[in-house]
């Protein structure tokens, strides 16, 4: 069986399309609810890199069709034994050897990366959210991935929210926040506000659970934090940010951002929720939740949904979130291995 693989260009407007087209067939067989990728924001992806990794993406063609997809997302800052594998397979194409052969493709390339460690991603099965396949996970372990940590996506309806219960949310909240002003902000951040910023995400990256994968902690200053935020424009996503200042100190203590990509109307993805370490207990994460959530609403009328990604070991936020009315959507288990 002949299996080519090409590196797929942003520029190639046939390859992106097959490249959708391949995502589109995994997603209606593996992942029904999910969001849908269009061309531009596979484009954006692919050719618009962030300032602490590369991405590579390759299509796997047998006899002139693709047959499956691969996305390296490659650090290059931190973790530089590391690289993200993400593998895609088409329904039609699957139990024929296809899969092993683009895991191999894979190897060699982070060999030649000088990578150590192989890190991906596949459904998994939690109580009350069942998987709508284990495909993905038997194939890891065929392969001799360990599991390292299970995240759930959780979405929020917009069309059945709860206004009064946000503004019950919201008014506890207040009651134990004295001293704390919000501050609601669009892209680009404000100037005053990103040594802050950039503190504040370095904190969720020591912060955020890892279970037993091998990751280092991001170094974030303020310029990398702009790189970030241009790359992001450069993607055509959008951020809706809302932070709680200390008015004592005159400093940003805590920060929660949406991302809403340009070409996809109806979705939101919530990205960030921190509160810095000498600030907590105070409720400030879901005061900020609620007070963001109105600002992206009144910005962005037309989205129906949000998604949001918490480790399942990571109760707290995960108990504010379904506060919000964020309810479970798909179970994901992160695996590794040593190459």
């Amino acid at each position: 069986m002949q299996l080519d693989f090409t590196r797929v260009s942003g520029d190639d407007h046939a390859a992106i399309d097959a490249w959708c087209d391949v995502m589109r067939q995994v997603r209606d067989h593996d992942l029904p609810l999910w969001r849908d990728t269009t061309p531009d924001m596979a484009r954006g992806f692919l050719t618009v890199t962030f300032p602490d990794q590369d991405v590579e993406g390759y299509l796997a063609w047998r006899a002139g069709q693709p047959v499956g997809r691969i996305v390296f997302e490659i650090p290059t800052m931190e973790n530089l034994d590391n690289i993200h594998l993400d593998l895609w397979v088409a329904p039609s194409a699957r139990r024929q050897g296809i899969g092993r052969r683009m895991h191999e493709f894979a190897l060699r390339r982070a060999a030649e990366l000088g990578r150590k460690r192989m890190l991906g991603w596949t459904l998994w099965d939690l109580p009350g959210i069942p998987a709508p396949n284990l495909d993905g996970a038997r194939f890891a372990e065929s392969l001799g991935y360990s599991t390292a940590l299970v995240d759930v996506v959780r979405r929020l309806d917009l069309s059945a929210v709860d206004d009064a219960a946000l503004d019950a949310v919201a008014a506890a909240a207040r009651s134990k926040a004295d001293g704390y002003r919000l501050v609601s902000w669009t892209d680009p951040h404000p100037a005053e506000h990103v040594h802050d910023l950039a503190r504040l995400f370095a904190r969720l990256t020591a912060d955020a659970p890892h279970g037993s994968l091998q990751l280092e902690e991001a170094r974030v200053d303020p310029d990398r934090m702009l790189a970030f935020q241009a790359a992001n424009r450069a993607r055509d996503q959008i951020g809706y940010h809302t932070g709680a200042v200390h008015e004592a100190s005159g400093r940003m203590v805590a920060w929660t951002a949406f991302s809403k990509d340009g070409t996809l109307d109806w979705h939101a993805f919530q990205q960030i929720t921190v509160v810095d370490p000498d600030h907590r207990g105070r409720r400030l994460g879901a005061l900020i939740k609620v007070e963001n959530l109105r600002h992206l609403r009144a910005a962005q009328p037309g989205i129906r949904a949000i998604d949001t990604f918490n480790a399942d070991e990571n109760r707290y936020m995960i108990s504010i979130n379904e506060e919000l009315g964020f309810r479970p959507l798909y179970a994901f288990q992160n695996w590794q291995r040593e190459i």
